[in-house]
């Protein structure tokens, strides 16, 4: 009788395959298995009060870039830095800024309008030096030192004049990124703590995306980079004796790459500053928290300054009146910004004029609430940035021709239309919405840091936007600015008809694909 054959050994090829095989699927299992991601900072998903104020309180400052046919060239028409070098200038007990793109480096096409980050830099530290019991508390983005220390020399030079400058710490946001974080946060941990291959991620290997020429950068700046976080808040708060509490929400950034940028801001004076600084000093004490963020290192008299700031605010609160009834001011950030969007948009109908100017458009939830205002009977125009252009560099219109073809469906039944900016060369940056009804009287107006995009109103990026509401003043000076821009009717050309830029059949196929994808892993620059 014979028994069943005895296997032979396993060759050493099978062998090593194997274990091959074993390392591959651990190396992408582990990152997967182990993953947890970051709960929301102090500071961040905020919806504050509606506060009262009155008209005065309130302005509207635009940044507008159109074309001159005549001229063949761009009119350029700018207030908002002007009036933060205002609020500089006023202020006497206290300043704090916030701003995400703060440098000189301008990409392969240089603009040569304005020094606008030197500008700001060497105001401060004029009014520090005039002002040396003054606090100047600074806090910004690590994009601006290229996710290392590679920051612009003014940022040591505030810090050396008496300016508390911070980077926020972006490690504890949470990651935007779905596929490439966990991966990013697993193996640079290893990388970093074993002797021999910590050198890997800090030797400068990698051409410099930010400064033509300039310095290479290392894999863990790279590796950061490609999180993709940021804090995006442009946000200025001042006090004085004089002028009270002054506040600026903006889509703004002092950089010279930016400078000739459409954008928008709300200034407001009162007490509608108060949320928006303790929302803004969470961020800065956190962040001060990790000793790299502080230039200087000197984490302890950041908490100093921030609370220095903290009784000028409690003095200064009792030269500002309570303003009962309309208008409201409302301080909202991160994803309390598209909560508020999404109610306004589905609550709309029949007789509201919808008005929206915006950069960048690709949130899944906000393109169904603009459906759906479109669908109740609401009257919707969108000018947005058509996606071709980025300090010199050609993009592919991914995500908003995408995002308005699918709202562009809705055209032959019902009251939608869409324009593109004219844009040559510069952004546009605008970020803002209006709904109005003449009989009713609803007067609805937002404007702020905050792109509607997944990264920027879900709880990712850090972000800044101002609600006015019941303030026809502030909303019809925007309904002007707009319908202007619709019409070009100032003879210049500041949009372009749907046509210009829409896509269809595969390209847009594709394309629309393309934008899902990014929309939903994070692995996107909008």
């Amino acid at each position: 009788m014979y028994g069943m054959p005895r296997p032979g050994p396993k060759s050493p090829r099978k062998s090593r395959m194997m274990i091959f095989t074993l390392i591959v699927t651990l190396i992408v299992l582990l990152p997967l298995l182990l993953y947890r991601n970051l709960p929301l900072p102090p500071g961040a998903n905020v919806r504050g009060e509606s506060i009262g104020t009155t008209p005065e309180n309130i302005k509207l400052l635009i940044d507008s870039t159109a074309f001159d046919p005549h001229r063949e060239d761009r009119a350029i028409r700018q207030t908002i830095f002007d009036q933060v070098l205002a609020m500089v200038g006023r202020a006497d007990r206290f300043i704090y800024v916030d701003m995400f793109l703060w440098n000189p480096w301008q990409g392969s096409i240089p603009e040569d309008h304005r020094e606008l980050s030197e500008e700001l830099a060497r105001t401060l530290i004029e009014k520090k030096r005039g002002h040396p019991a003054m606090e100047i508390v600074v806090l910004s983005d690590p994009i601006n030192r290229i996710y290392g220390e590679q920051e612009p020399d003014f940022f040591r030079e505030m810090n050396e004049a008496g300016i508390m400058v911070i980077f926020t710490a972006l490690a504890r946001l949470p990651d935007s990124n779905r596929v490439y974080a966990r991966y990013w946060r697993f193996y640079h941990r290893i990388f970093s703590s074993v002797p021999g291959l910590d050198r890997l991620v800090t030797t400068p290997f990698w051409k410099n995306p930010f400064v033509i020429g300039g310095p290479k950068i290392t894999t863990r700046q790279f590796g950061r980079m490609l999180l993709f976080k940021a804090n995006h808040r442009k946000v200025v708060v001042t006090g004085s004796d004089g002028s009270g509490l002054e506040l600026m929400v903006t889509s703004f950034n002092p950089a010279d790459g930016s400078s000739a940028h459409s954008n928008m801001g709300l200034h407001i004076q009162g007490k509608a500053a108060v949320e928006a600084l303790e929302s803004e000093l969470a961020v800065a004490r956190w962040s001060a928290q990790f000793e790299d963020s502080v230039v200087g290192g000197d984490g302890d008299r950041v908490e100093a300054a921030i609370a220095g700031i903290g009784r000028a605010v409690s003095d200064l609160k009792r030269l500002h009146r309570d303003s009962p009834g309309s208008p409201t001011v409302q301080w909202l950030s991160e994803r309390a910004i598209s909560d508020a969007l999404v109610s306004h948009l589905t609550d709309a109908g029949p007789g509201d004029q919808v008005r929206i100017a915006i950069f960048y458009l690709s949130d899944r939830k906000v393109v169904t609430a603009i459906k759906e205002a479109v669908k109740s009977g609401a009257g919707v125009r969108i000018i947005i940035d058509a996606n071709k252009d980025a300090f010199g560099m050609k993009k592919i219109g991914v995500p908003n021709r995408q995002a308005v073809a699918e709202i562009m469906k809705l055209s032959p039944k019902h009251d939608v239309q869409v324009r593109w900016a004219d844009t040559h060369g510069e952004q546009f940056h605008t970020k803002a919405l209006s709904i109005t009804n003449p009989g009713s009287g609803k007067s609805i107006f937002t404007t702020g840091s905050a792109n509607w995009t997944r990264r920027n109103l879900q709880n990712l990026n850090l972000e800044a936007n101002l609600l006015v509401s019941g303030d026809p003043d502030t909303t019809g000076e925007f309904n002007r600015y707009f319908d202007i821009a619709w019409d070009n009717s100032d003879g210049l050309s500041h949009t372009l008809p749907y046509e210009a830029w829409a896509e269809g059949g595969f390209t847009l196929l594709w394309k629309t694909w393309l934008y899902r994808w990014q929309e939903w892993s994070g692995m996107s620059t909008f």
